[in-house]
């Protein structure tokens, strides 16, 4: 625990979201109806084939069993006092409400959650106990240190161990053949880590040359080390190249850093420190063109030189989440003779007041053809962000995107986080790379 919060549910620069609030917006379930008018609604844009919806359901329980002897001898629980239970990263589990546990003897307790999301299966589970005493604060009781991983790979499983014991390290599952580059000297913003995949047989074929995918926060892109959870792209790429339903692509995994606020930000707006997270009230944000600079005339170019890239517009995607998402779209908006396609997910329409909406119906777009646009959002995420998502789908519907170029997909479970973000990458890369599905096709 760490200044009453679970640790780890508030991103450090490693993991940088900085906090949950600056992301998810607060409300209730959102209104599904469509604000696109009645004459237009046939070429309303849905998602690529293999989304989120062909997920099946699953069934996960776990038996946690919590042996508080240590805590009753130290004094820091009394059984006819407190109850203890656990809290977590994965519904029905929540950070903010404890599933309590029932006296088992001798000073354990047990709780059984049963998780039917499938987001859980191959993500570690991030929990904590946690002691609930009447007149306590919200913030006591937590236990010390990082969040506890579990990993739910069996129907049924239990979760034995004392309180406060030491938090096991998160797993780190990489699939394929993945490269981390040193970090690239910049005159625009701070070097970062840099890591690529590289599809199935691309050292066998030396004469194919490959389409390539760059995504933000890079750290969260093939394990979970930095935010607990990760978006599972080179599986899910890997499974998908091996079994031929998408063309094969190279995959850059740009690392944020401490800068991100700013670099993912288009405009600077005010944020009180409640939402952002800093310390003081402050203006924030507006690096988004050193950001693009550093993208486009530093990495593409190092990356075009050391890989087989197929380096043209067309053969060239960008995407992110939240910040990330709306970084991206900003792109594809002034930079799409660089990018030709992109991955909006989760986007961080509210910011600044929806200056990306204003930014979609002012930008000079021309006669050319209009960038591929994969656009989602959670229904759990907040009442507001459906809502603002559609206005962005809207706007770009009425400034020339249609049901081709444009994928919309909204997750009636997804909330704004990795493990709902992984759910939807297959219908993300069937969108960009897909076999007969619309994408187009790039000659090899």
């Amino acid at each position: 625990m760490t200044n009453g919060r679970p640790f780890g549910l508030f991103r450090t620069w490693a993991i940088p979201a900085f906090a949950i609030s600056l992301f998810v917006l607060p409300g209730g379930a959102a209104d599904i109806g469509s604000a696109v008018p009645a004459a237009k609604r046939h070429d309303m844009p849905t998602a690529a084939p293999a989304s989120v919806s062909d997920h099946a359901r699953v069934t996960r329980v776990v038996h946690f069993e919590i042996d508080m002897r240590a805590e009753t001898a130290a004094g820091r629980f009394d059984a006819a006092r407190d109850q203890v239970g656990v809290r977590g990263a994965a519904l029905p589990l929540s950070w903010s409400q404890t599933q309590l546990a029932k006296p088992g003897g001798e000073g354990r307790y047990t709780v059984t959650v049963a998780f039917d999301r499938p987001e859980v299966v191959g993500q570690p589970l991030q929990y904590k106990f946690k002691i609930e005493r009447p007149g306590a604060g919200a913030n006591e009781g937590w236990e010390d240190g990082r969040n506890h991983i579990a990993l739910l790979r069996a129907p049924e499983q239990a979760e034995a161990r004392a309180f406060n014991s030491p938090a096991e390290a998160v797993p780190l599952e990489r699939t394929g053949h993945i490269e981390r580059i040193a970090s690239l000297p910049s005159k625009f913003v701070e070097s970062r880590e840099i890591q690529v995949w590289l599809p199935p047989g691309y050292e066998r074929d030396r004469k194919r040359r490959y389409p390539v995918l760059y995504l933000h926060d890079g750290q969260n892109v093939f394990d979970a080390a930095a935010a607990g959870a990760e978006w599972q792209f080179d599986e899910t790429a890997q499974r998908l190249v091996r079994a031929g339903a998408v063309e094969p692509f190279i995959i850059v995994a740009v690392s944020a850093t401490p800068a991100r606020m700013d670099e993912y930000t288009p405009s600077s707006t005010f944020l009180p420190a409640a939402r952002s997270g800093l310390p003081d009230d402050r203006r924030v944000g507006g690096a988004a063109p050193r950001y693009a600079a550093y993208l486009t005339r530093e990495l593409k170019p190092a990356i075009d030189r050391r890989y087989r890239t197929r380096a043209g517009a067309a053969h060239t995607a960008i995407g992110g989440s939240s910040l990330g998402g709306l970084i991206t779209m900003w792109l594809l908006l002034h930079h799409a003779d660089v990018f030709g396609a992109g991955l909006v997910v989760s986007p961080s329409v509210w910011w600044d007041e929806q200056f990306i909406v204003r930014d979609a119906a002012t930008a000079p777009l021309g006669r050319q053809a209009r960038p591929r646009v994969w656009l989602d959002t959670g229904m759990q995420e907040g009442a507001e962000a459906p809502t603002l998502t559609r206005q962005l789908r809207d706007t770009l519907m009425r400034r020339g995107w249609n049901a081709r170029t444009l994928a919309y997909l909204e997750q009636p479970d997804g909330t704004h986080d990795e493990a709902s973000w992984a759910l939807r990458v297959e219908g993300m890369l069937r969108f960009l790379y897909g076999r007969g599905t619309g994408a187009r096709r790039r000659p090899r």
